[in-house]
C-alpha cells in the first residue's frame, strides 16, 4: 500500500478532564494515484485523521505507513515527509503571510533549503499549473486578490514542494457557486495531470461522489463505510443514521425505487438521472453506470 493506518488511535488531552478520544483503531489503506473521499460529520474525525498523514499528530497508539515504512516524528524525517505529504487546511487563504504572491508560494521550497532562483522557479511552475499568471501575479500582494485567487495562490504553495499526495480539508469552503467549481475543477485537473494521489476531506456528498474513487465515512472517530461512491451510497439508511444526506440525484433514485421504479442506483448527477428518468418513461430497462 502506498499510504495505510493500522489501529490509528489518537487522544487529546490525555488524563485530563477534558480527554477526547477522536480516533478509534482506524485502519484504512490508500493506493498510488487514488482519489479518496473522507466524509463524515463535524466532530467525526476527519481532520484528526490527516494529520495524522503528514506527521502534525502523533498517534496514541497504532501507525501510520508511507509505502510499508513506519511514520517517524524525528525532525530530519518530517521533513522529508512533508515534501511528499502537502497538507492543505480549511480556508487556506489564512496561512497566507508574506508580500507577495511569488515569496509566499516560495515559501516551502526555501524552507527545504532550495536556493532562492530554484524556489522561485518552483513558484512559477505552481503557480502557472493552478491557473494562475506569475507576470501578471508575481509581485502583488496575496491580500489583493480575490478569495478564489487566494485560494489558488495556497494550493500552489503546496504544490511547489512537488508532493506525492496533496490533502485538501474542506477546500472549498467558504467559497460562493462559481469559486467551488472552479477550485473542484482545478482539484480534479491536478490530480489527472499530474497524477497525484488526492485526499478531499469534505462533508459535500455531491463532490465526493463525482470524482472520488473511493470513499470512506467516519463517524466517532471510526470508519463506519468504505468502498466506491455506488457501494456507500447504496446504504442510504446507514448514512441518514450517522447524520449524512445522500447525492440529490442519488436520493432521488433511491426513492423512485422505494416507489416500484426500475431505475439504477449508481447515479450522481443531473445529466445521468435526467437520462435514468427518460429511460424509465420509455419503459425501459438499466444498466449500473
Amino acid at each position: 500500500m502506498f499510504l495505510s493506518t493500522e489501529n490509528l488511535t489518537h487522544v487529546y488531552m490525555p488524563g485530563t478532564p477534558f480527554e477526547v478520544t477522536a480516533l478509534r483503531e482506524v485502519s484504512l489503506e490508500i493506493h498510488q494515484g487514488e482519489f479518496i473521499g473522507i466524509i463524515g460529520q463535524t466532530g467525526s474525525g476527519k481532520s484528526t485523521l490527516v494529520q495524522h498523514f503528514n506527521g502534525l499528530l502523533k498517534p496514541a497508539s497504532g501507525r501510520v505507513l508511507l509505502e510499508g515504512r513506519e511514520i517517524s516524528c524525528g525532525k530530519g524525517e518530517l521533513v522529508q515527509l512533508r515534501r511528499r505529504v502537502g497538507l492543505l487546511f480549511q480556508f487556506p487563504e489564512q496561512q497566507l503571510f508574506e508580500e507577495t504572491v511569488l515569496a509566499d508560494v516560495a515559501f516551502g521550497p526555501r524552507n527545504l533549503g532550495l536556493a532562492k532562483d530554484e524556489a522561485q522557479a518552483r513558484a512559477r511552475r505552481a503557480l502557472q499549473a493552478v491557473g494562475l499568471d506569475p507576470a501578471e501575479l508575481a509581485e502583488r500582494s496575496p491580500f489583493s486578490l480575490s478569495g478564489g485567487q487566494m485560494r489558488r495562490v495556497a494550493v500552489a504553495g503546496v504544490l511547489a514542494m512537488e508532493p506525492e499526495i496533496i490533502i485538501l480539508d474542506e477546500p472549498v469552503a467558504g467559497l460562493d457557486p462559481g469559486g467551488k467549481q472552479e477550485i473542484m475543477a482545478l482539484i480534479v485537473s491536478l490530480h489527472r495531470e499530474q497524477g497525484l494521489t488526492v485526499i478531499l476531506v469534505s462533508h459535500s456528498m455531491e463532490d465526493v461522489a463525482r470524482f472520488a474513487d473511493r470513499l470512506f465515512v467516519l463517524a466517532g472517530g471510526e470508519v463506519r463505510l468504505s468502498g466506491t461512491p455506488a457501494q456507500v451510497f447504496r446504504s442510504a439508511e446507514c448514512l441518514e443514521e450517522l447524520g449524512l444526506a445522500l447525492p440529490q440525484m442519488t436520493l432521488l433514485m433511491h426513492r423512485l425505487r422505494q416507489a416500484g421504479k426500475e431505475v439504477p442506483p449508481d447515479v450522481f448527477t443531473v445529466e445521468k438521472a435526467k437520462e435514468a428518468i427518460l429511460e424509465m418513461l420509455r419503459g425501459g430497462r438499466h444498466e449500473c453506470v
